[in-house]
């Protein structure tokens, strides 16, 4: 039967794959890019599309690798008429990204990773959380800049930033015009932004925000 759904994999659909095995509906849509295992079928994944578009995300099973985890997310976008059940949508385009998340122990957490963003490489992405980890321990270097669009008392001092900042998880990093930043919190909810350039590690701007509504 998995044989037989290999061979129709273009045709399959959203609602289809959606009552498969993870593993065997990640095979079937993936069967022509070299991949792990998958674990997990995420969909929708919620966020605006366009009438008749849908997006899927197949999550590979992670791997221990450096300080941490290494994980690839495929993101499958699945399309049908306008109008249409988006039940029988089909995929047309995939593409992945890495994510990444320390471990304590060893094992592999089952919770969010910190996504890279394209151009942040693995080991580029190891070094912006160590960098994280040090300028948020109690006694961190660097000298922050804040900004707080709510009245959550993160710019209260020093202190008060870095306490916070260790509370929070990475959910994405990336890099642009010479400057790493990664942002914390929950997805879609109240934004945490540190930054820093590379020439100067040690400023950090930290800015905190309510994303805007869609």
């Amino acid at each position: 039967m998995l044989a037989f759904l290999l061979a129709q994999a273009t045709a399959l659909s959203f609602l289809q794959l959606r009552t498969m095995a993870p593993a065997d509906a990640g095979d079937a849509v993936l069967r022509d890019e070299p991949h792990g295992r998958i674990v997990a079928f995420e969909a929708p994944t919620g966020g605006l599309n366009l009438p008749g578009v849908v997006d899927g995300e197949f999550v590979e099973q992670p791997a221990p690798r450096g300080p941490g985890c290494v994980r690839r997310r495929w993101t499958v976008t699945f399309h049908t008429t306008p109008g249409a059940d988006i039940g029988t949508a089909t995929p047309q385009d995939k593409r992945s990204a890495w994510e990444i998340a320390p471990s304590a122990d060893g094992a592999c957490p089952s919770g969010r990773y910190a996504h890279l963003n394209p151009g942040v490489s693995v080991s580029q992405g190891w070094e912006a959380l160590a960098r994280l980890k040090a300028v948020t321990a109690e006694a961190g270097p660097g000298t922050f800049q804040c900004s707080d669009a709510t009245s959550s008392g993160l710019c209260k001092d020093s202190p008060a930033i870095r306490a916070a900042l260790r509370g929070l998880t990475p959910w994405a990093i990336t890099q642009e015009a010479g400057a790493t930043i990664i942002w914390l919190g929950v997805p879609g909810q109240v934004v945490t932004e540190v930054r820093w350039q590379a020439a100067d590690p040690d400023q950090l701007r930290v800015t905190r925000k309510v994303p805007a509504p869609f």
